[in-house]
């Protein structure tokens, strides 16, 4: 297996405090021009009655658990797994507080491949399996006959006007970007556009639904823009911590120089933010990589 993009020391500094994670749905559903709550999205017109096995990759505080409140037996069992501890208060507190029984474990996602085939009724992975795509065949292992999975991911070209200012700072501080930065290389690990391949030789029946969406901030609540970016910082700069941390300062300086530039010229900052959610069904339990 190639080397993560990302560390766990990555991971950690951006999810780990669970007040800054919820700041950031918080900004999120502020700003963002589509109003649907994508997890509705997810379940609409579902049939989860039989989901009494529940696996939640990368659960984080449980905050798609709370939407599969009235859709699953009251006697279902849900599983988070996820590797940062600081999660699993939170989450055990949301399967409470959602009238849900369960367990949290932490490690990483590879330790599914010591849980036994057709162990579950239901996989959720929310906005996570970009850090895992070679898991895929090992989801679809862990499903029984009728069940489901469903993921929630990026457009490649989200965010792509924080790439684009990314590349312009780091060039601007003398730093030589590389074609594709490590934030673009995640979100195309699997991504809207792509998803529906790699999906396919694992799940014979695979439904797509598309989730158009942008972030626009006005001028007066630039500083809000600048929160949500300063949340995600340890994976947007993640190339600049690579090639020359001493300059992190001066790259993201003129990065929010270049925001504020753009948010008193236009009026407003707008972030593209379309993502999909990938529902699948008919595993095939031969497809597990290595």
């Amino acid at each position: 297996m190639t080397k993560p993009l990302y560390s766990i020391d990555d991971i950690r500094k951006t999810y780990e405090i669970i007040h800054d994670h919820k700041l950031t749905k918080e900004l999120i559903i502020r700003y963002s021009q589509n109003n649907a709550d994508i997890r509705a999205v997810a379940l609409a017109d579902l049939d989860l009655s039989h989901c009494r096995s529940i696996l939640d990759l990368g659960c984080g505080y449980g905050l798609f658990v709370e939407r599969l409140n009235g859709r699953i037996p009251s006697d279902a069992s849900i599983t988070g797994l996820d590797m940062l501890e600081s999660n699993r208060s939170a989450f055990l507190h949301t399967l409470e507080s959602s009238g849900f029984t369960g367990f949290f474990i932490k490690g990483g996602a590879d330790l599914i491949r010591t849980i036994a085939d057709a162990s579950f009724d239901l996989i959720i992975a929310s906005y996570s399996l970009y850090f895992f795509p070679h898991l895929i065949g090992d989801i679809a292992r862990l499903l029984r006959d009728d069940g489901i999975f469903i993921t929630i991911t990026h457009s490649e070209f989200s965010l792509q006007e924080i790439t684009d200012l990314i590349h312009r700072s780091m060039t601007a501080t003398g730093i030589d970007p590389p074609p594709q930065i490590a934030i673009t290389s995640l979100l195309r690990s699997f991504a809207l556009e792509n998803g529906q391949a790699l999906l396919s030789p694992s799940f014979r029946t695979i439904e797509a639904i598309r989730y158009p969406n942008a972030m626009v901030f006005p001028a007066r609540d630039i500083d809000d823009c600048i929160l949500y970016l300063t949340q995600k910082r340890h994976l947007l700069f993640k190339d600049v911590t690579e090639i020359d941390p001493s300059k992190m300062d001066a790259v993201q300086a003129r990065f929010f120089q270049h925001i504020h530039q753009l948010a008193r010229r236009q009026g407003s900052f707008s972030i593209t933010k379309d993502d999909a959610v990938f529902r699948c069904f008919h595993p095939r339990r031969n497809h597990a990589m290595d």
